[in-house]
């Protein structure tokens, strides 16, 4: 029970007794001021983090000190709920910590200062805390350094300020950048630094204004997906990493290469190893590596490419033989990516929400808010999500394999959207196992006289929506609330009426309706049977939620690689294929959400956080080990599992092929003149006897 309520602190645990398999109405469990002090705390831990990302570091420092006054409170709690304080990451403490430095809120920790030293359970933060009193000084230092010596260099910093410690420098100058009190510009390997106000001080990026391409205003009405009715392919069930870890499962060891490229487990040869000129270098800041129709592709989310300035994000695309096609800086960042192995071009989504699109060439294709979207618009009005929280809903991006086609997902609903902004379909997973809907009944009801003067009271007829009770309900308390209309002496009664007509057409408590339709779900956490006086008793704990918490949120999805087909995978360890008309027809239950799913036509692969699966149809062919991490790269005739300093190829099927081990970390992998390709920082490796990728 303790650890239900520490996931979920906005349920209900309730106890329901069933006498006769009668059931009889909950009783719910009183609340108690612990659960209040962790709500108090994490709530304001939320709004910190969310302070700090968007750099918001004047609120920031304000939200520190606010989480400071809650955490006596909260220590105290965590102690008597669960024993002991075994907590390892404070984010007030310690992130907040450099913030209150940035801020210089030398009263805000001194705060810090006396909130450690009087708790014991905090002794381990002291050390940390010495770190934040040094960082304090450290950024006055480094400001007044950039301020006397504009387009002094970053790595001259520590010189210059009389600091041993260059890495905490090079830290800290980024959150000085962020705060706006100076600028980073590129220079070789270093920044040259320079204050506001200065010539060279950047411009800020132009903000572009998108709205929505969709031609439909009305929201696509999603139809819940029916498990039962579909074909079902159980699988071997993929353990959580953790658990591996808690098994104490050994992973397995990779032996280190000695020289720049090693070929292991098959009988490929190395024909030669080049110095890589420095104009062709790869360079890092392209992180992520997707094999697609054209080649292959290389982007740069973070926009720290060191050969394009000042970009919310980048991408590089090569031909099949590792020529440059193009090269370009993106208009909008990227926060979630759908790359289709087979498609000729990209989906990404901003973290302001923007979906953008590209084609082979780079050119945008697609650029629309999906917070216009009219489904995003109904489902944030279901759930109440606030403006920065709706990227963390929006999970997943993909494109079809000819464009014509893009998929969005918000927690566990799916749109299918053509290129042209009409839309297609949408679908909603059933909710996790083990929860069943529960609505909040009323102990009332009427006749059909009463229901008849409700409607008439609230301006409804019938066929009547719940979505339509909610809004109207919502915009009549507006206008009848006692509190909003002071001067009227009939506002209580107009109010009373009005929770009166709700109820009797909704048959729950009008209370709940401003909250979620009245819609929530409860799962049975456990049952025992008593006999009392001849009487047999069934007692039942179990734990009430808002319908958020209940839904199988769907964490990947990809479309399949010679159809529209859709691939939606909940966080439940389903996956369910979708045809292109939206229909549901087959579901995969691996019991452990995927990272990424990509189907060639011929094989589906899903990659989990442990196991990669090589499935054809129904048929499962391969079973992978993944425990050493890496990422899935996959062509036409093979698939690759990159890890930092190794390539395992395969066949289609899953067939082991070979690997190859490198001393430095990989950068790209391409195939060129019927050979592989491998690239790290400065060096390029040509391997013979590899199969051919494409054909």
């Amino acid at each position: 029970m303790d650890f239900f309520k520490r996931i979920f602190g906005a349920g209900k645990p309730t106890s329901e007794i069933q006498p006769d398999s009668r059931q009889i109405q909950p009783l719910r469990a009183p609340s108690s001021g612990r659960g209040q002090a962790s709500a108090d705390y994490y709530g304001t831990m939320s709004k910190l983090q969310k302070a700090t990302a968007r750099r918001d570091f004047t609120e920031a420092a304000r939200l520190v000190r606010d989480n400071l006054c809650q955490i006596p409170d909260w220590v105290k709690a965590t102690c008597r709920d669960f024993g002991s304080f075994d907590i390892k990451t404070i984010p007030a403490l310690e992130q907040g910590g450099t913030v209150l430095a940035l801020a210089g809120d030398d009263t805000g920790l001194a705060e810090m200062r006396r909130l450690i030293d009087a708790t014991p359970q905090l002794e381990p933060w002291a050390a940390q805390m010495d770190q934040h009193e040094k960082d304090r000084k450290l950024f006055d230092s480094i400001l007044a350094a950039v301020t006397a010596s504009p387009g002094c260099l970053q790595t001259d910093l520590k010189t210059r300020i009389g600091e041993p410690d260059g890495h905490r420098v090079a830290v800290l100058t980024p959150y000085l950048e962020g705060a706006g009190k100076l600028a980073r510009i590129k220079a070789g390997r270093t920044f040259k630094l320079v204050p506001p106000g200065a010539q060279d001080f950047p411009k800020p990026l132009p903000k572009r204004t998108v709205v929505s391409h969709r031609t439909d205003r009305s929201p696509l009405q999603p139809h819940e997906i029916d498990i039962l009715t579909l074909a079902y392919v159980p699988l071997p069930r993929a353990p959580l990493r953790w658990e591996e870890e808690q098994a104490g499962r050994e992973r397995a060891k990779i032996g280190e290469a000695v020289a720049a490229f090693e070929i292991r487990d098959a009988a490929w040869q190395l024909i030669s190893v080049e110095k890589i000129p420095p104009a062709d270098r790869p360079d890092p800041a392209f992180r992520q590596m997707y094999f697609c129709g054209e080649g292959l592709l290389l982007v740069d989310d973070l926009g720290k490419s060191k050969q394009i300035n000042r970009i919310a994000a980048a991408a590089l695309c090569y031909d099949r033989s590792g020529h440059v096609i193009a090269k370009t800086a993106l208009a909008h960042g990227i926060y979630r990516i759908g790359v289709h192995p087979l498609g000729r071009g990209m989906v990404a989504l901003s973290r302001d929400c923007v979906l953008h699109a590209y084609d082979t060439s780079l050119k945008p294709t697609i650029e629309t808010a999906l917070t216009d979207a009219p489904e995003i618009v109904a489902i944030r009005k279901r759930f109440g999500i606030d403006d920065d929280e709706l990227k963390n809903h929006l999970r997943c991006v993909a494109l079809s394999s000819d464009a014509r086609r893009y998929l969005f997902t918000a927690v566990d609903e799916a749109f299918c959207v053509g290129a042209g902004g009409n839309g297609l379909w949408g679908v909603k997973l059933p909710v996790k196992d083990g929860w069943k809907r529960l609505a909040e009944p009323s102990a009332g009801y009427g006749t059909g006289a009463e229901i008849e003067r409700a409607l008439r009271l609230m301006g409804l007829v019938l066929p009547l929506t719940a979505e339509n009770l909610k809004q109207r309900y919502r915009d009549l308390a507006k206008q009848w609330h006692p509190d909003l209309n002071p001067g009227d002496p009939k506002a209580s009664q107009k109010m009373k009426d009005l929770n009166a007509a709700a109820e009797v057409l909704s048959g729950i408590d009008a209370a709940a309706l401003p909250r979620h339709a009245g819609v929530s779900f409860v799962h049975e956490l456990s049952r025992s049977h008593v006999s009392v006086g001849g009487l047999n008793f069934s007692i039942t704990a179990s734990m009430q939620v808002p319908e958020i918490f209940a839904s199988d949120w769907i964490y990947a999805a990809a479309f399949a690689g010679k159809s529209d087909s859709v691939y939606l995978a909940g966080y439940s360890g389903r996956i369910l294929l979708v045809d292109e008309n939206g229909i549901a027809v087959r579901a995969y239950d691996m019991g452990a959400v995927p990272r990424r799913i990509i189907d060639t036509g011929a094989f589906l692969y899903v990659l989990t956080g442990t196991r990669l699966y090589v499935l054809c149809g129904d048929a499962l062919h391969a079973l992978i080990d993944t425990f050493d991490g890496g990422d899935l790269i996959v062509a036409e005739h093979g698939f690759g599992l990159l890890e930092k300093k190794r390539l395992r190829w395969h066949t289609p099927a899953g067939g082991y092929l070979g690997s190859i081990v490198t001393k430095d970390p990989i950068r790209r992998v391409y195939y060129a003149d019927k050979r592989m390709v491998i690239e790290t920082r400065q060096l390029r490796g040509m391997i013979e006897g590899v199969p051919d990728w494409w054909h």
